[in-house]
């Protein structure tokens, strides 16, 4: 398996698709720009359990693993 920095989802909401604005800070890649929720991995979690964790954190919903 290859090592990876985290993951990001396509999340689909009938037609529409999820979007999320970057936060206006200058430390961090490509602030105040439009992103898909994901982020970056914590500790040795799967691409799956990160990006069902980022966007709980980002949106507030829980998706169920596949």
């Amino acid at each position: 398996m290859q090592d990876f920095g985290g993951a990001k989802l396509i999340l689909f909401i009938g037609d529409r698709i999820v979007v999320l604005r970057r936060d206006q800070k200058p430390d961090i890649p490509w602030p105040g720009r439009l992103d898909l929720p994901g982020g970056g991995r914590e500790r040795d979690e799967t691409a799956e359990a990160s990006v069902l964790r980022e966007t709980h954190e980002e949106v507030g919903l829980y998706l169920a693993g596949c």
